[in-house]
């Protein structure tokens, strides 16, 4: 291992039973603590291949070799006015083949947290994080489950986009249907309702899914008709709970284009109606994306479907930068917090605080106000601390085909979830 900037070497050791070991470099401004990560790292068995004390030198050399390191071991501020940390970051987010980052800083917990952050938009793998000064034993315990492989995060592929034909022959034959997620009441932890789903088969009988499906539906002018299906089985399997004495009730994802048309909202409410359904018992849930569009229409929107007897929820409540002035002029009965701040909630103070804030202000309006997301007991142990009044999520149940649905209600035990 050689100091970029000291030009002193190192011992470097390896892995027996490794094709290679694990390789990282060490950018931290306090010379001392660099070198004793650096060694604390090589007797561990990494390949240390330079130890920097400042941001310019880790891009100049991230410019030379042939190899960047599986993970870059890094500070956020440096002495050598060639920029810090942070710039860091964004900058190796350029490289196809970036490092992994371990943050080692002396900052505030929110910068780190921030750094952290950044360092996921730019789409590079987190190694840890170590407040200093740390122990250098914490932080090479830390990386001791590091695995190498690319430093980005994989990005899911788009998926390819259906054709006008195919999207024509899923309708004709009908093979649009509600798949339902379970809505808990958290102070009962009862299923109260269920989160209707759009998924679709094609010729071949494969699964098409949500995000392959609706702009494919909605590119080719179909998407009403597909709701409107949807929204026709999703009131049948609510009319079957009923019966059956489960007082079940159920949401439909419906967007704003389809809202804006007065005959689309007609047709909906006469396809719960058919079935004998009291509109009271669906939601209608409308992203926040689509709340923050033209006021005036959503205001209209959101008035005739309440006065056609439904719920109306906003979905994804926290990512559009809401305005609360229009929370309070529309007349939502539900608001739903976004995943993003569900997960891991239970040990991140800011999405617990974000999410109390959120259910404050929905308890405050009368809403329901419902998690999104809860795939852990620590996330739901979060969600029960903040303040909100239902959730859902894969802790209780993946959506399900409401034929299965059906059957998984009824063997609950006075319809508890079964956590």
């Amino acid at each position: 291992m050689v100091d970029a900037d000291m030009q002193q070497p190192v011992p470097s050791t390896s892995v027996a039973g490794h094709a290679r070991a694990r390789s990282a470099w060490v950018a931290i401004d306090d010379e001392t603590q660099a070198h004793a990560i650096a060694r604390a790292l090589v007797l561990a068995g990494w390949e240390v291949g330079h130890v920097v004390h400042g941001c310019g030198a880790v891009h100049a050399l991230a410019r030379s070799v042939a190899r960047l390191p599986d993970v870059l071991v890094t500070g956020l501020r440096f002495r050598d006015g060639d920029g810090d940390g942070l710039r860091l970051i964004r900058e190796l987010g350029a490289f196809p083949d970036a490092p992994a980052v371990f943050l080692a800083s002396r900052q505030q917990r929110a910068v780190i947290k921030a750094a952290q952050t950044l360092a996921e938009a730019c789409g590079l793998r987190l190694a840890g994080a170590a407040e200093q000064p740390a122990d250098v034993a914490s932080i090479v315990a830390q990386l001791a489950g590091f695995h190498p492989g690319s430093g980005r995060v994989a990005c899911r592929a788009a998926p390819p986009v259906l054709d006008r034909a195919a999207v024509h022959a899923i309708i004709e034959r009908e093979e649009v249907f509600p798949w339902v997620q379970p809505k808990v009441r958290l102070d009962t932890l009862e299923v109260v309702g269920v989160e209707a789903l759009m998924r679709g088969f094609d010729e071949a009988g494969n699964l098409v899914m949500p995000d392959h499906l609706i702009p494919a539906l909605a590119a080719h002018g179909l998407l009403d008709d597909a709701t409107l299906r949807v929204a026709r089985q999703t009131a049948e399997f609510v009319a079957t709970c009923l019966e059956e004495g489960m007082a079940i009730s159920a949401a439909i994802n419906v967007s704003m284009s389809s809202l804006a048309r007065l005959e689309f909202c007609q047709r909906l409410a006469e396809a719960v109606e058919r079935v004998a359904v009291d509109p009271s018992w669906i939601t209608i849930e409308i992203t926040e994306t689509d709340a923050m569009s033209d006021v005036a229409r959503v205001i209209e929107n959101a008035a005739r479907i309440r006065m056609l007897g439904f719920n109306l929820a906003i979905d994804d409540f926290g990512t559009a930068y809401s305005s609360l002035t229009q929370l309070v002029r529309i007349p939502f009965s539900e608001l739903k917090i976004e995943r993003a701040f569900v997960t891991n909630c239970g040990r991140d103070p800011v999405k617990r605080a974000t999410m109390s804030a959120c259910a404050l202000l929905g308890r405050s309006l009368g809403l329901q106000v419902v998690a999104e997301g809860v795939e852990t007991m620590e996330d739901l142990v979060g969600v029960r601390a903040s303040g909100c009044t239902h959730f859902q999520g894969y802790l209780v149940s993946r959506p399900i085909p409401v034929g299965r649905a059906l059957d998984w209600l009824r063997g609950l035990d006075e319809l508890r979830a079964p956590l």
